[in-house]
């Protein structure tokens, strides 16, 4: 197994998932690059607290909720979420959920707050 990419089985169906978190990362700073850095940091304060109670309801609620919010394009973060949404095993959720804080916060760009 890469180190980036982690495998479990779909709870109904059976059908295996595949998760590369590299392709995660890149889907969450392309979607959230144009966004203001103060709503970013209050996005990732959010996520990181439902990654520390370890509730993937939340997170993904959290989540989805940003990316509907806003018009930009989040095509691409939505095709890999579409490809790899399930209930996942914690360790891969915590991978995941870490990949997308990461994306998230690649894309600071060092605005002044005001």
């Amino acid at each position: 197994m890469s180190e980036n990419m982690y495998y479990w089985q779909k709870v109904v169906g059976g059908t295996p998932l595949e998760l590369s978190l590299k392709k995660i990362k890149e889907a969450v700073s392309d979607g959230f690059k144009n966004e203001s850095d103060n709503y970013k940091q209050k996005l990732v304060y959010n996520l990181l607290e439902t990654i520390r109670n370890n509730d993937q309801k939340e997170f993904f609620y959290i989540l989805l909720k940003a990316i509907n919010k806003h018009k930009e394009d989040y095509t691409k973060l939505l095709e890999e979420l579409n490809k790899s949404y399930d209930v996942m095993p914690e360790e891969v959720f915590v991978n995941f959920a870490y990949s997308v804080v990461i994306g998230i916060m690649a894309t600071y760009r060092g605005e002044k707050n005001e």
